[in-house]
């Protein structure tokens, strides 16, 4: 694939385009980026319900039903909405995927007065939710808003019933509880349940004017012509002509190195009991020694050739499962395990002394090249899909770059062993989270 070169389409707005041809369907994908804030709870439960509010209704389409039924004129379009934590960065998701242009000759007759693609018309649709919501006077509806957080405290809940994400959080809040990635994206129980549609609005306002945006569009009506002249370059340029825009900047805070081990343990009644370790990758920023450490990440504890998967779960019988993840937005790593309660402190100090064998150089060379080849056909999977390949580049919102993922699988494979154990030897404890399963007859 050819390089990618976003387009500025308005102070912090982008629109990437990605063009594609072999695929049924298009996507068109919007992504808002707002920072974490500790203390502000409000703001971050308000943030996190705007995606799931804007995506039901407009003011051309101001019910369910309406909404429906322009869908289904778009060759029957679907529509979803997300938020998830990236660094400590919000990331607000709407996101359509359509029919691709070159299947839906008889809605451009049908439109032909208009001029009107089915990629034109899911731009605008989804630049009608963004800008025109359905407004009771100057706010949200109340009873739009207050379905909003009953279904966002019910998503809350099941995270808190889902044992592995709900160890997964517990671990992040405890880890970093002076830092913003410590906070859910999709904020708290008590904050969720306390906002007004006045606060929902206010932060919808507060969004377009200071979040850093981008729409990552895969079709092939892609809108990349060198004056602008695409169809949905166009409709996105249209919209945003004349808006005030202050966009923020967004920062995550790095942390190299951990300081004093923290252990935390808590019980609920559960069978298995669930570890997580959380490590500073001693990264200075995203982009540092970015390579070396998804290789060594991925080879610790990336797939069942991983020294985790082989040593703790397979030799030892230590876990049920146990794997490692780098987050390199925020350069921590987390190790997660399900283990028997009895076989927890066993099974830490067996993931610790693989880290150590990791720092020591105590792997070969096949199992680095195992490694990097896994990883190679991992990446190349992003262009499997039009939602794999939009979500690949959406996150030049976040970091400026748009490789490729042929370039990123050959930074990989250039990674030497040296560079993996310096990667590795920069790892440092944290904290480890134990959720205990609690004896029966125990308070």
């Amino acid at each position: 694939m050819s390089e990618i070169r976003p387009r500025d389409i308005a102070p912090g707005v982008r629109l990437c385009a990605i063009p594609a041809d072999r695929f049924k369907t298009s996507r068109l994908l919007l992504q808002m980026a707002l920072p974490l804030r500790l203390g502000q709870p409000a703001q971050t439960a308000a943030n996190a319900i705007l995606p799931f509010l804007l995506h039901r209704s407009c003011a051309r389409y101001p019910t369910p039903r309406a909404l429906n039924s322009r869908l289904a004129a778009l060759y029957g379009a679907r529509i979803s909405a997300d938020v998830e934590k990236r660094g400590e960065t919000q990331l607000l998701t709407i996101a359509l995927t359509a029919i691709d242009d070159r299947f839906a000759k008889r809605f451009e007759e049908q439109n032909a007065s208009e001029g009107e693609s089915v990629a034109q018309g899911c731009a605008e649709l989804l630049l009608d939710l963004l800008f025109s919501s359905a407004l009771e006077g100057d706010v949200f509806p109340k009873q739009n808003v207050e379905l909003e957080k009953r279904l966002l405290i019910e998503q809350l809940e099941s995270e808190e019933g889902n044992k592995w994400r709900h160890a997964s959080n517990r671990c992040e809040a405890l880890m970093c509880s002076r830092e913003a990635y410590g906070l859910n994206p999709l904020g708290e129980k008590e904050a969720v349940a306390a906002l007004t549609p006045e606060e929902v609005t206010q932060a919808w306002r507060r969004a377009l004017e200071t979040a850093p945006m981008q729409f990552t569009f895969v079709g092939n009506n892609d809108g990349t012509e060198p004056d602008g002249s695409g169809a949905v370059c166009d409709a996105i340029a249209r919209r945003f002509a004349g808006q005030s825009r202050a966009p923020v900047e967004l920062r995550t805070e790095f942390i190299p190195a951990a300081g004093e081990e923290k252990f935390v343990r808590e019980e609920q009644p559960i069978e298995q009991a669930k570890l997580f370790i959380g490590f500073r990758a001693g990264m200075k920023d995203e982009r540092d020694r970015q390579y070396a450490m998804r290789v060594m990440a991925d080879l610790f504890g990336g797939g069942p050739y991983s020294k985790l998967f082989l040593n703790v779960r397979e030799k030892m019988s230590l876990c049920y499962a146990c794997s490692a993840r780098l987050e390199r937005l925020k350069g921590v790593l987390i190790v997660r395990s399900g283990v028997d309660t009895d076989k927890a402190a066993q099974a830490r100090d067996a993931i610790l002394e693989q880290l150590r064998l990791m720092q020591a150089g105590g792997f070969t060379d096949e199992e680095l090249n195992t490694s990097k080849r896994s990883l190679r056909d991992f990446f190349l999977t992003v262009g499997d899909t039009p939602e794999k390949l939009a979500a690949w580049y959406s996150m030049g919102l976040l970091t400026g770059e748009y490789p490729g993922a042929e370039d990123v699988c050959g930074r990989m494979d250039a990674v030497t062993r040296d560079e993996v154990i310096a990667a590795a030897q920069g790892v440092s404890l944290d904290t480890v989270y134990l959720l205990a399963a609690r004896k029966e007859g125990d308070e």
